[in-house]
């Protein structure tokens, strides 16, 4: 049975302009992951109509209505978002000053000109609370732990986020999250039940032809390090200083390192020179995705130091490439995604990762072994039929339970 689902999310441009009809069309930049982009493009081969809410900041914050972009059973309404989260906008005030209220109104407008069947909204914040306020029956998925992004970067915006999120999780009539130890994080604010689904692999990705035959440079390893931030839950100085360590063992390494703050003569780069660590370190900074999947794939060892994850795409984009992962033992769902496909260890302390890093290298047995391995676990456990079909499921539910209320 086809029906009509709304998304309410940060959703990426890039990352679906290939369902409009007119994709070389200009449209506003849409600020968000491409993580969703697979289940919209699978519902809509299943036969569903999609609809997605997002916001950009292209836009003036009065417009009347919501741009809005079609292509065959699917549609995208950008809504307006502020420029600053605290200081003024012109004549509004900074977005996470009234808990992102004009944000809200916008969506909801564009929810109620849409008029899905159920909303489905990612992340427990804004979107959350528009989807609520649509009186349809929504679903809310958080992909993140509020607290822990409030311990992690304690400032008055995230202390708005978290209140947010604080009543999206209370208010919500059907949660989800991408993994177990998310689980437990909801429970802190709400019993109510929450299903656990993943998130998915493109399927770019699931498809990727990983050659057989690799072996590890071990004389000359390449490790690579992705990461949208500088800050203490990143953890990305243990890993900087880590590599330092290891290029006394191997003079040859060589360290990339991609995302937000780690282009050339950024935060990262000039925090490595001034402790005098920089030499085989190269700062790619932020680069279109494909090009950053396109280094992942020839690089040896990926290297994911964080101190906290609700999931962790990186995670599965490196073992779909066939690129062994180290990461944290005790960074929230890192092990439960990763199980067997990569070494988990305490990199808190960045002699530890040292130490792996260049265990990891001179065996290329367990290399192979980890790689092999990775391959297996995002195939039978992250595709992004299964993701579909879970809540697809849900959907349906949801529906039902819609008809029989009236």
């Amino acid at each position: 049975m086809a029906i009509h689902i709304g998304i309410a999310a940060p959703v990426s441009t890039e990352s679906i302009k290939h369902l409009l009809h007119e994709p070389d069309v200009p449209l506003p930049i849409g600020f968000g992951s491409s993580l969703l982009a697979p289940v919209i493009t699978e519902l809509l081969k299943r036969g569903h109509k999609v609809s997605v809410f997002t916001t950009s900041n292209d836009l003036e914050i009065n417009s009347k209505q919501p741009f809005l972009a079609e292509g065959n059973n699917f549609s995208i309404y950008y809504s307006p978002q502020r420029k600053h989260s605290i200081r003024m906008n012109g004549k509004y005030l900074g977005r996470i000053v009234d808990f992102f209220y004009w944000e809200r109104k916008s969506l909801l407008k564009a929810i109620n000109k849409s008029n899905p069947d159920i909303v489905h909204a990612h992340w427990a914040y804004e979107f959350a609370l528009a989807a609520i306020s649509s009186g349809k029956p929504h679903i809310i998925t958080c992909h993140d732990s509020p607290l822990d992004v409030l311990k992690f970067m304690p400032n008055i915006y995230r202390l708005g986020r978290f209140f947010i999120a604080f009543v999206a999780m209370k208010k919500a009539k059907k949660l989800t999250t991408v993994s177990p130890y998310m689980v437990k994080k909801i429970h802190l604010f709400t019993k109510r039940h929450v299903d656990v689904i993943p998130n998915p692999l493109s399927e770019q990705l699931m498809n990727t032809n990983v050659d057989d035959a690799k072996t590890i440079n071990s004389n000359a390893p390449i490790i690579i390090m992705v990461s949208n931030g500088w800050n203490a839950l990143k953890n990305c100085k243990a890993g900087l200083l880590a590599f330092s360590e290891l290029k006394k063992l191997i003079p040859d390494a060589i360290l990339k390192v991609y995302g937000d703050c780690f282009e050339k003569g950024g935060v990262a780069n000039d925090w490595v020179i001034d402790k005098g660590i920089g030499y085989g370190i190269h700062f790619k900074g932020k680069l279109p995705y494909n090009d950053v999947l396109n280094e992942m794939a020839i690089a040896d060892v990926f290297l994911h130091p964080s101190l906290e994850e609700s999931f962790g795409m990186v995670l599965l984009e490196a073992m779909a490439l066939g690129v062994p992962v180290v990461a944290g033992e005790k960074s929230g769902a890192v092990p439960w995604v990763v199980q067997k496909a990569g070494l988990v260890i305490d990199v808190a302390k960045h002699e530890h990762i040292t130490n792996t890093l260049y265990e990891l290298i001179n065996n290329p047995e367990l290399w192979d072994k980890l790689r092999r391995s990775g391959l297996k676990n995002v195939h039978q456990r992250f595709s992004t039929e299964m993701v579909t079909t879970s809540y697809e499921n849900i959907y349906y539910n949801l529906n039902k339970s819609q008809f029989k209320a009236k």
